[in-house]
């Protein structure tokens, strides 16, 4: 087992009044997991752990991810104008990721690993072909990497963006009355 092995991810509830730690109901099944995972990394010896607390972080929703690619869609169907081709929802995805500020990561690394990166970031683009086969990247993890509540802010932005440019798709209003609908 590597230095930074993690075993598993057993979300627990701090209850401050008896000082104490309770797995939640839903976690019964990672919990088992787990257990199953330690057993065989103990070989029927007792195994030191390192157990570590950090506060839970509610990643995007499901369907917030739909919501979000859904109007990224209209956008690039607004900027192509009813034309084929032309701007992609990948392309209205990035340049509104850009205005929120989203961070890169810049790398130097070979060509011929890049499609590896591309297997941890989910965005890659090549920024410069250096001497040696080697290349400059720039890589983020995209939205994947954002909270609830960041994933609000964004998509909120993708309808202010979508009025700038003047959309008046009705799929664009019923979208907007389902989101104010959402609990935030």
């Amino acid at each position: 087992m590597g230095r930074k092995s993690i075993v598993g991810r057993l979300p627990v509830v701090y209850d401050p009044a008896r000082r104490g730690f309770a797995v939640e109901n839903s976690a019964e099944f990672v919990k088992t997991q787990i257990c199953q995972k330690l057993d065989e990394l103990a070989h029927g010896k007792p195994l030191r752990l390192t157990v570590t607390f950090e506060p839970e972080r509610k990643g995007r929703s499901i369907n917030q991810n739909r919501m979000m690619w859904a109007l990224l869609t209209i956008m690039a169907d607004a900027y192509n104008a009813g034309r084929a081709g032309g701007i992609q929802p990948e392309d209205c995805y990035i340049e509104m990721l850009e205005e929120y500020g989203l961070e890169y990561d810049f790398l130097e690394l070979p060509v011929a690993a890049v499609p590896i990166l591309r297997n941890a970031y989910r965005l890659v683009h090549i920024v410069e072909l250096l001497d040696n086969d080697r290349c400059t990247v720039k890589a983020s993890m995209g939205s994947s990497s954002f909270s609830t509540a960041q994933m609000t802010a964004f998509i909120d932005g993708i309808f202010d963006r979508l009025a700038e440019i003047g959309v008046n798709d009705p799929n664009v209003t019923a979208y907007w009355q389902e989101w104010q609908e959402v609990p935030k």
